[in-house]
């Protein structure tokens, strides 16, 4: 992996910091990203590479209580997605523009959100992605046992969370770890300002979420075929019910749910997003060492 000169741009300062990783390419349209479940930029070196050496500008998002922000501030997931549109405005002023969208994980989920409120993004490209409000969301889940009863699920998490909205829950307390990393291979992940929890009130939030379905740009849906976690069933039936201009789904042949930190599988899909960018006029800018 080359080594790129990497620029930081605080959009916003105090407790509930916003900060723009910026990999400059000038005259090259710009990727914005939105990391996964309590990382950072620092845990996707491998797939922001990969995407500027594809020929983009790569902008990540330190959100509100992640990466380099303090991570004691309480905030929601319409923070979160106020922190993208936020920081796409100002590549806009800044002149980075077009901006396309991508993000993996809860970070494709921000994404799908993006591009539903967004009237100005190229395309948007979530690596795994769902729609909270979907009855088969709560698979993702430790909850799936509760599918059935779920309005009394969240209507206890939600009374929970109103009393203790700053109770920390680390990732196995609702996710599977088993799942998360099953088929995950080659991969190195730099824990250097992930979180170690999720307040109450932050999850409560994801969970009663309600996004729209209509994409406001194109839609490219990446999903491994052996993800346990984002499983094809799920892809499917979220893929269904997606609408945008027009909508592609492509899947990974392996990887698992974390192939977005696979070197190799990095590659793939920063090559897959620059040739559907490029076919949408999205400007790149390959540098004679970076070709192929």
């Amino acid at each position: 992996m080359r080594n790129y000169a990497i620029q930081y741009h605080r959009l916003r300062h105090g407790r509930r910091g916003l900060i723009l990783e910026l990999w400059p390419n000038p005259g090259a349209g710009t990727m914005l990203f939105y990391p996964g479940t309590m990382l950072s930029p620092f845990q996707y070196r491998p797939l922001l590479a990969a995407l500027r050496e594809a020929g983009f500008a790569v902008a990540a998002l330190h959100l509100t209580g992640h990466g380099l922000n303090p991570h004691s501030v309480g905030f929601t997931f319409d923070d979160l997605l106020h922190d993208g549109l936020e920081a796409e405005q100002w590549l806009h002023k800044a002149g980075l523009g077009p901006v396309a969208v991508c993000g993996h994980s809860q970070g494709g989920i921000l994404t799908l959100a993006h591009a539903a409120a967004s009237r100005r993004l190229a395309a948007a490209f979530p690596i795994c992605g769902v729609l909270p409000q979907q009855d088969e969301a709560i698979s993702l889940t430790l909850f799936r046992p509760l599918a059935a009863r779920r309005q009394k699920l969240m209507a206890a998490i939600n009374a929970l969370a109103r009393r203790v909205p700053r109770l920390p829950l680390p990732v196995p307390a609702y996710l599977s770890l088993r799942r998360i990393s099953a088929g995950a291979r080659h991969i190195r992940v730099n824990r250097r300002k992930s979180r170690s929890s999720y307040p109450l009130a932050f999850l409560a939030s994801l969970f009663n979420a309600r996004l729209s379905p209509r994409l406001r740009c194109p839609l490219y849906l990446f999903n491994a075929r052996d993800d346990a976690l984002f499983t094809p069933t799920l892809t499917l039936s979220t893929f269904d019910l997606l609408r945008a201009p027009c909508k592609r789904l492509i899947w990974l042949p392996g990887g698992g749910h974390l192939a977005a930190m696979n070197p190799q599988f990095c590659r793939y899909i920063a090559r897959t997003v620059a040739a559907a960018c490029a076919g949408l006029g999205l400007p790149l800018r390959l540098e004679a060492t970076d070709a192929p």
